[in-house]
């Protein structure tokens, strides 16, 4: 009996000792663990081989962790060596190779051209810091084209920045300054394909709305938005804001018309998907073409889209139920609900969205209604529709949107309502007043657009030109009455043949930057260097800034760069032609 008891105190001892030493095995081990969690991706791996060698595990090859990145809206914030070498000392404030979301062989050979030939280095280094911006941090998710999937079309989901959504306006003009690229970079040419694609999803299923989370599939997570009172109801896994504004629905039209043209008319893309978020565009202006009251009974007429948001902010929602104020009728004009500000419209014919609609259905005729023997679809209906807005918008601007003002002369409004109502001033966004020459409608030097440019470009003739003791330039509601928008003066620079008017407002974009080497969305005319500034990351206005600098290359080179090169109109086609034959 002694034996038998002593050796089960022995079993037990022992058992005992194994426990102690697994629960002190899987503390080393958990330990190990968090250590790794600090160390680099590739240190990581070969520790985890060693270990599992060690333990005699079975070893399956393992992809390196992506080395860890810094929020942008963080890094965007704080400035990073190298310094350029001017006054300015400005900050590289491009993330690492590793961490960019997108990366285009031909746009870092354009940015090294340019480097090398503009004189001024703060202004080098501004161009290396805005121009790749969007490619370097908006591209959230691309699905190329898959030789093994060759029936899956690209798709890209491009966010503004600080907010991850994707805005149609805002990504069409963040992707225009790579679109001249798109014939010398197959990589970049897909991920644009990809954007069209995506947009026109989006079109598809909710046309009324302005933007959008990431499509399903994608992996990327949703941010938070609002659920506001919209008919018709949108789907709000799938819409992060649905404000009916028309350069939104013109801004697709911008995206695919700027690919066109510079592919050498890629048709590929005029897909029956295509096509069908086409034919929802002009099913909106054909609805929003309908005034409030019926000309014949002057009953109201029922609305075709409203917007209910419960908000103290007056510009945040629409009146009289959500439908906005009333249009007039036989005008040809076609109401928008919001400005691209994301502001209520006060008068819905809303006169920049109607000049970019038109605009934009003039670049298609050419674009594609000429070519469509090469496409292997019908769309003769909607060449037809498209026909009739093109004639009705061009008429009704010239008959409603162009007044006589009593110091200005004639001049362009901002938004009418067809009974005679006006509202004269500009907001920064575009479109807008002042970029009616570069969208076509208008020749820079047209006396209305002159006597237009003066009215909005003073403070006496339109209440958001803001003016300070540090900065000045056209602002809006949506920020308020101190800050103004450095996206105006870029516009204003690229509509002025005045090289002192350029150099001036060249100068005050560059000085208020907060020495933080980007472009913000607005600073406050009252601060000194910018240092009061919103959205540390916004992409729209650092591709503005690219666009800007590319437009002073090709129509005023000696204004920018060394004195060797400040005679020849700068050609990006030139540039990569100049590489094939060296």
């Amino acid at each position: 009996m002694q034996r038998r008891s002593l050796s089960l105190r022995y079993v037990i001892l022992l058992l005992f000792c194994l426990l102690i030493l697994l629960i002190l095995r899987r503390r080393s081990s958990n330990e190990l663990s968090d250590r790794l969690e600090g160390f680099n991706s590739s240190v990581l791996g070969e520790l985890e081989l060693e270990l599992e060698e060690k333990l005699n595990l079975d070893h399956k090859p393992k992809l390196a962790k992506k080395p860890k990145c810094s929020n942008y809206v963080d890094y965007s914030s704080n400035r990073h060596p190298p310094y350029s070498s001017g006054d300015r000392k400005y900050p590289f404030m491009r993330p690492r190779k590793e961490c960019r979301t997108f990366e285009s062989d031909a746009l870092e050979i354009l940015i090294s051209d340019l480097k090398s030939k503009i004189s001024d280095p703060d202004l080098a280094r501004l161009l290396e810091n805005t121009l790749p911006n969007t490619l370097d941090t908006t591209i959230l998710w691309h699905q190329p084209t898959s030789m093994k999937h060759p029936k899956r079309s690209p798709e890209t989901f491009v966010v503004t920045g600080d907010i991850h959504a994707e805005w149609l306006r805002d990504s069409a003009r963040q992707l225009s300054v790579f679109q001249p690229l798109v014939r010398y970079d197959h990589k970049l040419k897909d991920l644009i394909k990809g954007a069209i694609n995506t947009q026109a999803g989006y079109l598809r299923v909710a046309p009324y709305c302005n933007a959008f989370h990431p499509p399903q599939g994608s992996h990327v997570i949703r941010a938070p938005s609002s659920v506001d009172n919209v008919y018709p109801q949108p789907n709000w896994h799938q819409v992060f804001e649905c404000k009916y504004e028309i350069d939104s629905l013109a801004s697709f039209l911008t995206l695919t018309n700027d690919y066109l043209e510079n592919s050498d008319y890629d048709l590929s893309i005029i897909t029956k998907a295509w096509l069908k978020a086409f034919e929802r565009i002009l099913i909106v202006l054909q609805r929003e073409s309908l005034p409030l009251f019926d000309p014949d009974t002057g009953y109201a007429l029922p609305a075709f889209y409203s917007f209910k948001r419960k908000t103290d902010i007056g510009s945040e929602t629409l009146p009289l139920g959500g439908v906005g104020n009333p249009v007039n009728f036989n005008t040809g004009l076609i109401r928008s609900a919001f400005r691209p500000s994301d502001d209520a419209s006060i008068l819905q014919f809303f006169v920049p969205g109607n000049a970019h609609i038109l605009s934009e259905l003039k670049r298609t005729r050419v674009n594609l209604f000429l070519r469509k023997a090469d496409i292997a679809a019908d769309f003769d209906h909607l060449i037809e529709l498209s026909e009739e807005f093109i004639h009705g918008i061009e008429k009704g601007l010239n008959e409603y949107a162009i007044i006589d003002h009593p110091r200005w002369g004639r001049v362009y409004a901002y938004e009418v309502d067809g009974y005679g109502g006006t509202v004269f001033m500009d907001d920064a966004n575009i479109p807008s007043l002042l970029s009616l020459p570069e969208m076509g409608i208008v020749d820079v030097h047209d006396e209305v657009y002159q006597n237009t440019r003066k009215m909005i470009l003073s403070k006496d003739g339109n209440p958001y030109f803001l003016k300070g003791p540090y900065f000045e330039g056209i602002g809006g509601p949506h920020i308020g009455i101190k800050y103004a928008w450095p996206m105006s003066l870029l516009m204003r620079i690229r509509t002025s043949d005045n090289d002192e008017e350029i150099i001036e407002n060249l100068n005050r974009v560059m000085d208020t930057t907060a020495d933080l080497g980007l472009i913000h969305e607005s600073v406050n005319v009252n601060v000194p260097h910018g240092k009061d500034y919103t959205r540390p990351w916004f992409a729209w206005c650092n591709s503005e800034f690219g666009k800007t600098i590319l437009h002073l290359a090709k129509h005023k080179p000696h204004l920018i760069f060394k004195k060797e090169f400040a005679k020849e109109p700068y050609n990006i086609h030139k540039v990569f032609e100049d590489r094939k034959t060296s």
